[in-house]
């Protein structure tokens, strides 16, 4: 018997660190010897901290899902992707994602590829995951990005704009190469990745791209700092290199049909007299 209420001594203190409770299980026996608390009331106990915890928790996920920018309605997990059909040498690599690995050791990630072949997919299931996990993500793709820090630049908020996308500790930077930016969104961004560089914690970026790495510079606008940046950007980082047919329309159903010539009516006949 001592067994089984030292087992619900731990659930209940457990939950109730979750509710960021201070319970000692000392302290718990004490409360049931005082009250005449039996193994019935120690389970319900249990139990009730345990659902409170895990609605706090749920309600924290969505308060971190909720700007974060990512997909709601249909939301992209690693669950839902299938590493079975990404093969070759390093295909191991894309498995080990769900681990972020890379996040904690402070690593960027990008996956470079054609379309449809689930760039965005994996790079939108390591922000929710990140979400799960109690950190803070924001996704963004590469022209809202652009017109994002050219109306900061306009207004004068720039400070703060580039303060709001150091401060995730995810940031994924979707479809980088589909615009150029200019020398002050390009003085922007260098600012946000150096900030971020620096930044203690969990913290990396994820991008992607349809461009290899090598033609990046083409899509900014500065001098020897922009290499820098991009360096910074690549330091450490895993570039995945994604091959293969597009992934899109798996599910299409296609069916074969046929118009036939509709019968004319022809002017000036009356219908035979019966």
């Amino acid at each position: 018997m001592g067994g089984a209420f030292d087992g619900l001594y731990a659930r209940a203190c457990e939950a109730a660190a979750a509710l960021s409770l201070p319970l000692e299980p000392a302290e718990l026996a004490t409360l049931a010897s005082d009250h005449d608390m039996g193994e019935a009331e120690l389970e319900a106990l249990a139990t009730t901290l345990s659902y409170l915890g895990e609605k706090k928790r749920l309600a924290s996920i969505e308060t971190l899902l909720r700007p974060s920018r990512l997909p709601r309605r249909e939301p992209k997990t690693f669950d839902d992707f299938d590493f079975s059909r990404i093969q070759g040498r390093d295909a191991g690599a894309l498995a080990k994602l769900p681990a972020l690995a890379d996040l904690y050791a402070g690593r960027n990630v990008a996956f470079i590829g054609p379309g449809g072949i689930g760039k965005t997919h994996l790079a939108q299931a390591y922000g929710r995951e990140c979400c799960l996990r109690g950190m803070k993500t924001y996704c963004i793709k590469a022209s809202e990005l652009r017109d994002r820090l050219s109306a900061a630049v306009s207004r004068g908020n720039a400070p703060r704009v580039v303060g709001t996308l150091v401060k995730p500790s995810r940031l994924i930077v979707d479809e980088v190469g589909r615009c150029t930016f200019d020398r002050a969104c390009t003085d922007l961004l260098s600012d946000v990745v150096d900030r971020r560089y620096e930044k203690e914690g969990p913290n990396t970026m994820i991008l992607t791209s349809n461009a290899v790495a090598s033609d990046w510079p083409e899509f900014f606008t500065g001098d020897d700092t922009l290499l820098c940046t991009l360096d910074r950007i690549f330091d450490k980082a895993p570039v995945l290199m994604m091959r293969g047919p597009s992934y899109r329309g798996r599910g299409l159903d296609t069916y074969s049909v046929e118009a036939v010539p509709q019968a004319t009516e022809q002017r000036g006949m009356q219908p035979p007299a019966l």
